[in-house]
């Protein structure tokens, strides 16, 4: 078992101090202003740590008692926690701010705030920084779940897939999460230049992605928005999900719950929904492999199997009855593993099917298919398999398969 991260929620006894990166939404993308912002000075004092169940932020009181109640602390191994000794031998804890980071760029935008490239002031490690700007959020009660709900199942999650939170912390205009910075940058962005990937390498990748979907839902955590631009690459050349925003938890690993049990919110992105979500009939895990499918496909034919120019209402009707055409030149293996993803009888889609007498179901069904016949599965979680194509950069700060923000 891999011990989890801590949440670390920051703030002073008579208020919360004032938010140095409340012009990040005025920034230019080009980093001297953001530099400029942390010298205007973001120290929490002694009272920080002498009170820190004093009140600050009522909007977001909920969000600090859940932590709070859950003895969570989001911290970095060693670079968080900041330990000072006082002439009573008494030890009190500094909560990371954002003038424990150098912000480097924007490498992203959302709609509720932007993604920068930062390094840490004191281990010199290149992350990348999620800044969520609260007045955002309030505007719905939901937006503040969504995001309580992606630190909390960040917090619960550990494996070589699946990006890794080092801590997360606030102000009283932003909210950070401090994550890996992956240099490789989106599958999406390596697709479009290729086109079209050779079978041996979208088998890589779409391994990859099984192992991380395996661990997830073993976690009863559903991703709900998996696309090409969620699927990061790193230096190494292997692959990470990213983007818990919409994820849900149905907290399976917990006891004996109803793993039947079904989601209702229609989200994520509409190329990728599974017909079940689009038909409001409430969807399972299933919607994630479904949503693999659409990625395995792309990978082989350059594009999603539904797309429409009409409009959502077109797309959805495609979703729900069109006929998926097999991409050209692709293997009967490769077209057995893409019609049992794409298979709209959630009972008997690959990944999500129910083990019988006669066969086996679930991921180990996905595993021991033809078309993965030459992947060795416990190496390749260990990463001692080498990916296809290298992720041509000169270091974890090599920004050249990002935009330029």
């Amino acid at each position: 078992m891999v011990e989890q991260n801590n949440v670390i929620i920051t703030g002073c006894s008579d208020g919360i101090a004032p938010d140095p990166c409340d012009s990040f939404d005025q920034d230019d993308g080009k980093g001297s202003s953001l530099e400029k912002t942390l010298q205007e000075g973001f120290i929490l004092d002694q009272a920080c740590d002498e009170n820190p169940e004093k009140k600050h932020d009522e909007d977001f009181s909920a969000f600090r008692k859940h932590a709070d109640s859950n003895n969570l602390t989001l911290e970095s191994n060693k670079t968080t926690t900041i330990t000072t000794t006082t002439t009573t031998t008494t030890t009190r804890k500094r909560y990371a701010t954002p003038q424990d980071f150098e912000l480097l760029k924007v490498i992203g935008m959302g709609a509720f705030g932007k993604v920068l490239q930062v390094r840490n002031k004191k281990t010199k490690q290149i992350l990348a920084m999620k800044v969520i700007s609260k007045r955002l959020l309030k505007k719905k009660p939901s937006y503040i779940a969504n995001m309580q709900a992606e630190s909390e199942i960040m917090t619960k999650v550990n494996h070589p897939f699946i990006v890794t939170m080092h801590c997360s912390f606030q102000t009283r205009e932003k909210l950070f999460i401090v994550m890996d910075f992956l240099a490789g940058g989106e599958l999406f962005l390596r697709l479009g230049r290729e086109g079209i990937f050779l079978e041996s390498t979208a088998k890589f990748y779409i391994a990859e992605i099984v192992l991380a979907l395996e661990h997830l839902h073993s976690k009863g955590i559903l991703h709900r928005d998996l696309k090409p631009e969620n699927i990061l690459l790193g230096s190494d050349g292997h692959l990470c999900l990213t983007d818990f925003g919409l994820a849900k938890d149905f907290g399976w690993d917990k006891g004996p719950q109803d793993e039947d049990g079904k989601a209702l919110t229609v989200c994520g992105t509409q190329e990728y929904m599974a017909p079940e979500m689009v038909a409001r009939k409430g969807y399972t895990k299933a919607a994630d492999w479904w949503s693999l499918g659409c990625i395995a496909y792309e990978m082989l034919a350059g594009n999603p199997p539904f797309q429409s120019k009409k409009g959502a209402k077109d797309l959805f009707e495609k979703i729900m009855t069109e006929k998926v055409k097999m991409p050209l030149g692709s293997t009967a293996s490769a077209c057995i593993l893409l019609k049992g993803l794409l298979n709209r009888n959630t009972m008997a889609r690959f990944g999500a099917a129910k083990s019988t007498m006669f066969q086996v179901g679930g991921v180990t069904q996905i595993k021991q298919l033809a078309f993965f016949s030459s992947i060795d599965w416990i190496k390749l979680e260990k990463k001692e398999v080498m990916p296809p194509m290298s992720s041509d950069v000169d270091g974890d700060d090599d920004l050249r398969h990002f935009y330029d923000e």
